[in-house]
């Protein structure tokens, strides 16, 4: 009977997310979650991610029916659903509630379109001349070998910026390594958004790459960091 009771009070106290606002995200925003439910603690953390990369995110605690996050960097759009949990500690979680992705809106009007001091819809203009800032990259951990899509995610950048990074030189030659800084052309997305295609992966070390984005100006960014992990046997 008592371990009854006991469990009957543990499923009460459970935690669980009812409803997150907005109710999806729009890829490569920055986005400030309400996530609504019940049974709320400090000690509770937000993780979000997809199976088997669930990463914690800072939340404020409002009460015991509202947490707040502040993403500062968007997700791609690829998965286009990413999942959110909330873990209070002691095996307390939350079942994962699903966030859909969207993909970015249309490319704001051309600058002579819109009105003058008027900002096209939902673009920030950054300061004249100001540097770029790079916040996210996705994604930010890579299989040694295997080619992929880089997303830089910041602020400020300007068409013809390109992404600097610690690669191999030599790569493709009969030459031994060369690591170095390299400079790689990037798809201009927006002033938030550049990509970078790798047709071919990386070596497993150094594991580290430090990414920078450098203007046409010159003004570069403080880097992040990609790593790169080995193959699982």
């Amino acid at each position: 009977m008592l371990a009854l009771i006991v469990s009957l009070l543990l499923q009460i106290a459970a935690p669980a997310v009812t409803a997150v606002e907005p109710p999806h995200l729009v890829a490569y925003r920055p986005a400030d979650l309400v996530v609504r439910g019940e049974a709320f603690s400090p000690a509770c953390r937000v993780l979000l991610g997809v199976p088997g990369r669930m990463v914690p995110v800072a939340a404020d605690f409002v009460d015991e029916s509202e947490l707040r996050v502040e993403l500062k960097a968007g997700f791609g759009p690829e998965p286009a659903t990413r999942l959110l949990v909330v873990d209070c500690g002691a095996g307390a979680r939350t079942e994962p509630f699903e966030l859909a992705v969207m993909r970015r809106p249309p490319t704001p009007a051309p600058a002579d379109e819109v009105s003058e001091g008027e900002a096209a819809e939902g673009e920030e203009q950054p300061p004249v001349n100001a540097p770029p800032r790079a916040l996210a990259l996705d994604p930010a951990r890579v299989t040694a070998g295997e080619p992929l899509l880089l997303t830089v995610t910041g602020e400020a950048f300007a068409e013809g910026a390109v992404v600097r990074m610690l690669a191999n030189a030599a790569a493709g030659t009969a030459q031994p390594p060369l690591y170095e800084m390299v400079d790689f052309p990037a798809d201009y997305e927006s002033q938030r958004v550049l990509l970078v295609d790798f047709d071919r992966g990386f070596a497993p070390s150094p594991r580290l790459r430090r990414v920078v984005v450098v203007n046409p100006d010159g003004a570069s960014s403080a880097p992040l960091f990609l790593e790169i992990v080995r193959r699982s046997q």
